[in-house]
């Protein structure tokens, strides 16, 4: 069986596949006069769904509901 996940804003539905961690970090220049330079850093908790033809896609873990767990409602489960 499988996890079926929605994605809340388009009402979509998809096969959770599996997920991921996504990261950055970038320095740049300061701007004008400036010698201290600039970071920037973040992170994301990222999932990997398919669609219908076998589509793989990636969400954002936020944007994702999850519908169905092998054939039943997630509060069935627990």
């Amino acid at each position: 069986m499988a996890t079926i996940v929605e994605h809340q804003e388009s009402g979509k539905r998809y096969i959770l596949m599996g997920t991921g961690f996504g990261i950055y970090k970038s320095t740049r220049s300061g701007s004008g006069l400036s010698l201290t330079a600039v970071e920037e850093e973040n992170h994301f908790h990222l999932v990997a769904v398919c669609d219908r033809k076998g589509e793989i896609k990636w969400f954002y873990s936020d944007d994702l509901l999850v519908i169905e767990v092998d054939g039943e409602r997630p509060g069935d489960v627990l």
